[in-house]
């Protein structure tokens, strides 16, 4: 257990960067469940504020107009945090297209739920990135920014670790989300994790079959799948050369065997690289989510 922990390096909780894009903010808030700050960075679309001169965008976050926005929360992969490259480059593809009046201003937050989490709680309790997330930073954004603080104003999005988060989290929260898309998600179930990802299945899930089920997408589908049914509008997006693509027809198959529908788009010859998914479909995913919060 001691072998398999050190084999992970050290998580870096706050990660602070420097960008060109107005609207485009790293903060941190304080943690409970983890007893220190952590980072999260934010994007605030123009008609957030009274003033859209991209300096007021970026000096003054409390200049609001009064109206409240829908939230997007970007899920990172495996080995990402709050402030991973791409994050920058998907606040500016949003921003561009913004802009343009292609989609409707949005929020969009990135957070930082520890690098290999997979968007849970740890067995041992020393890593919750499931908490981090549900019971604190989302409450922390509603409170601090002009948000919609309800579920048809919330979506999940992620790519690998954090398509698995998305999903993970949309079945067993089916009360906090309307929109869910997962880009290449790695869907492991208890063979392919226990198998594939040995060291993260010892570090977060205690080598636990019991606890690793009890953060099961395929789990979570059957248990509340009816609440699934009613609240949750899924998308996924996956690559014919992705390794992630089996696991993702093996949880296509647990949803149609429950009946939970969902929108899935292949992409011919697609790899595991976030770049060129985002390029071609990242847009899409965010008017689905737009669709989803009644705006288009």
């Amino acid at each position: 257990m001691k072998k398999m922990a050190m084999e992970f390096p050290e998580i870096s909780w706050i990660n602070p960067f420097k960008s060109q894009l107005a609207g485009f903010l790293h903060s941190t808030f304080y943690s409970s469940s983890m007893k220190r700050d952590i980072g999260y960075a934010i994007y605030l679309p123009p008609g957030y504020f009274l003033d859209l001169k991209d300096e007021i965008r970026e000096k003054n976050i409390k200049t609001q107009t009064g109206k409240r926005f829908p939230v997007i929360y970007w899920l990172h992969g495996k080995g990402g945090d709050e402030s991973t490259g791409f994050n920058i480059r998907i606040a500016a593809m949003l921003d561009k297209e913004i802009i343009s009046g292609g989609i409707k201003p949005v929020i969009m937050v990135f957070p930082n739920c520890g690098s290999f989490s997979m968007f849970c709680d740890s067995y041992d309790g020393t890593i919750m990135g499931e908490t981090i997330l549900i019971k604190e930073l989302m409450p922390f954004i509603d409170a601090n920014y002009s948000t919609i603080p309800s579920p048809e104003g919330r979506a999940l999005e992620g790519f690998s670790m954090g398509g698995f988060g998305a999903v993970k989290l949309a079945f067993k929260y089916p009360g906090l989300f309307c929109s869910v898309a997962a880009i290449a998600g790695s869907f492991h179930d208890l063979e392919s994790v226990s198998k594939n990802r040995p060291e993260v299945y010892a570090q977060m899930f205690g080598s636990n079959s019991s606890y690793f089920n009890s953060n099961s997408p395929y789990i979570l589908a059957g248990e509340n799948a009816g609440l699934i049914k009613k609240n949750i509008k899924l998308k996924f997006v996956n690559g014919s050369n992705d390794f992630t693509i089996e696991n993702n027809y093996k949880l296509n198959r647990r949803l149609d065997s429950l009946g939970i529908d969902y929108e899935f788009k292949m992409l011919e010859g697609f790899k595991h690289i976030p770049g060129p998914y985002y390029e071609k479909e990242g847009l899409e995913c965010h008017r689905f989510h737009m669709k989803n919060f009644g705006l288009m």
